[in-house]
């Protein structure tokens, strides 16, 4: 069968649609740091942020429809460079009208009408494309209960609004598609994916992976620590589950097999330490500089919150790998292409610069996380510039490279910006429509009866949202109705928003959609089903930890230091004992006794027996569980395994 393809001069052929989608992805970074850098305003112009989110919303809306998949019929690519075009010219009239049409909506009915019918299709068919249906569905629920609000029995009633009221509202309303949401993930999580995307470019991604090839060692397991240290590393920049186990697991992945790991285990470990990437200070995912937001603290505050529940994620994912090595005697890995650790931090002297910039902007001189990134992005692409021109290319970056970096920038954050956008329509209809105010009181009069249950209930809805949409989407909606009920019951504002959080990155590794283990799954060439249970398994922590920040704050450094560090020390016990009771291994064998026991008192030792018997019952169970572990530590272990050579 012959292929029809577009002539030039239909619409453009592809050799100019492919130009055209690079420009657009160019423009997209560029604009955000225009507008962090606050050029606009230097040279003494008046621009509204959401004209300039209008502009790189347009531009994303038109990668995504430019976007070819090679089998498309001759009249669905017309189609798409139509709807392409027409969000190009949409941007453009909503950055030229939008101080009018905000204002004066009332003057210009036809207008904001036809605006708000344009922007609505645009961004759900290419939503459509980008991540499916369950946010659609939502959105239309919501856009049918404004209109039909006054058919709802009960205390869900609302007031009904007319159809074009609705439409008008989502096109030209600052609280709609053009509001917080959008702006942030614009000026915010566009300059952090740049970040990460030029770490990567000048060689971050092999100091990550030599780097947690020297902190693993040579100890039981160490193919499969590598693999939890190099994704914890990689993580941070990169703030995609998916995106992680493609990038790390591709070597981790095959390395664990190679030692004697499963392929279910080796795909589980990869799947889990690659979700924890979100998790994990100093940059963490797009949820994060959300939170930051929403709650109006200081970047800086997250991430610090975040600290030590990341390191227990990682530590008890070290620890499972320990034991199971120990207990199927999977030997160390010997004939790693290791460097030395000055030889490590000496290549990677680029990415140790970009992330002292980073972190003393943050810290040190309060910057806000948006500006201190650029700030490391102009040390990046000086830095990477100067090495690649000195070292005649063999460290360092081109200038080339960096202008693909930042149009890869562009084309990776099209997603986030489609999905933040339709997650602002439907927080406005939440606001709008007063829905959200009846669902919070109803959520707050549940949680009065039991906090417990709301907390229960919240996680259940967490996951069960995250099957169909990403993370971000997920914190948007919870945190616009569950958190803040959560705060009114008197619980921290930091401690209800990271619970949301927590539930909504989990559902990457709860089955059975779990993206995360479906992606390594493939890699390993491992049965879906076994690597969910071995990635549910290996992650038991973090389904606890959001219950850990509620009734013990401490964790998230709220509190006295003396508090902050029982519950963190004793958090280490119990995660010591409860990995120790579910492998059956410690650094010996375990009876089915000692199994029971271990696991029993590790779950008293995280749970909030403070609410029931006073801080004297839990002190004198943590202090149960340390004594379990220090018993053991006395007993003689065997001696250290062979180093399996696999150099040949």
């Amino acid at each position: 069968m012959q292929t029809v393809t577009l002539e030039e001069g239909d619409l453009g052929g592809p050799v100019k649609m492919d130009l055209l989608s690079r420009i657009l992805s160019l423009s997209v970074p560029f604009l955000a740091l225009v507008w962090v850098t606050a050029l606009p305003q230097r040279f003494g112009l008046l621009v509204y942020p959401e004209q300039v989110v209008a502009l790189m919303f347009g531009a994303s809306l038109a990668v995504v429809y430019f976007r070819r998949t090679g089998d498309e019929a001759p009249g669905t690519i017309i189609a798409n460079r139509i709807a392409g075009y027409l969000s190009l010219a949409l941007c453009l009239y909503v950055f030229v009208r939008f101080p009018v049409l905000s204002e004066a909506t009332h003057r210009y009915p036809t207008e904001a009408l036809l605006l708000g019918i344009a922007v609505t299709v645009l961004s759900l068919e290419a939503l459509r494309r980008v991540v499916g249906w369950t946010l659609i569905i939502i959105f239309a629920l919501l856009f049918a209960y404004a209109v039909f609000g006054d058919w709802v029995p009960g205390a869900l009633q609302g007031r009904p609004m007319a159809t074009a009221d609705v439409l008008r509202f989502i096109g030209t309303d600052s609280s709609a598609v053009w509001g917080q949401t959008l702006q942030i993930a614009a000026f915010v999580v566009v300059v952090f994916v740049l970040f990460g995307g030029l770490l990567i470019a000048c060689g971050g991604g092999d100091f990550f992976t030599q780097l947690a090839m020297r902190v693993a060692g040579r100890g039981p397991g160490n193919s499969a620590k590598v693999a939890v240290t190099a994704s914890a590393l990689f993580g941070t920049v990169s703030g995609s589950a998916v995106s992680n186990v493609m990038s790390t697991g591709i070597m981790t992945i095959p390395l664990m097999k190679r030692a004697g790991f499963k392929p279910a285990q080796a795909a589980g470990i990869e799947a889990v330490a690659s979700t924890g990437g979100q998790l994990m200070p100093p940059v963490m995912g797009a949820a994060a500089f959300l939170m930051a937001e929403i709650l109006q603290v200081s970047y800086k505050t997250v991430a610090l919150a975040a600290l030590l529940p990341a390191v227990l994620y990682y530590l008890s994912l070290y620890v499972q790998i320990d034991f199971i090595a120990r207990r199927d005697k999977i030997p160390s890995l010997g004939g790693l292409q290791r460097h030395s650790l000055f030889t490590v931090l000496k290549q990677g002297w680029l990415a140790i610069l970009a992330f002292a910039v980073l972190l003393f902007c943050i810290f040190n001189w309060n910057m806000r996380a948006e500006v201190a990134a650029v700030w490391a992005i102009l040390a990046l692409a000086i830095g990477g510039i100067a090495a690649g021109y000195l070292r005649r290319g063999k460290e360092g970056m081109t200038p080339m490279q960096v202008l693909n970096a930042i149009i890869e920038t562009g084309r990776s954050t099209c997603d986030v910006l489609l999905i933040t956008a339709v997650s602002g329509m439907i927080i406005g209809l939440l606001s709008t429509t007063g829905l959200g105010f009846a669902l919070s009181m109803y959520l707050l009069d549940f949680g009065g009866k039991s906090l417990f249950g709301l907390l229960v209930l919240t996680a259940v809805i967490g996951i069960i949202l995250g099957l169909g949409l990403p993370t971000t989407g997920v914190y948007l909606l919870l945190a616009s109705l569950a958190a803040p009920t959560l705060v009114q019951l008197g619980i921290e504002p930091i401690a209800a928003h990271m619970f949301v959080l927590y539930y909504g990155i989990l559902s990457m590794i709860t089955p059975p959609i779990a993206l995360a283990s479906f992606a390594a799954a493939s890699l390993a060439g491992a049965s879906k089903g076994k690597t969910d249970v071995e990635a549910f398994r290996f992650g038991w922590i973090a389904y606890f930890l959001p219950f850990l920040f509620i009734y013990k704050p401490g964790l998230l450094l709220v509190g006295s230091w003396f508090h902050i560090g029982y519950v963190f020390g004793s958090s280490l016990v119990a995660l010591v004992l409860v990995t120790g009771g579910l492998v059956g291994h410690s650094m010996r064998p375990l009876s089915l006794p000692v199994r029971i026991t271990w696991l029993v008192i590790g779950l008293l030792v995280i749970a909030p027996l403070a609410e029931f018997g006073g801080d004297s019952l839990e002190y004198a169970v943590s202090a149960i569980g340390l004594a379990l572990l220090l018993l053991s530590a006395f007993v003689p272990t065997r001696r250290a395994m062979p180093v399996q050579d696999t150099s040949a």
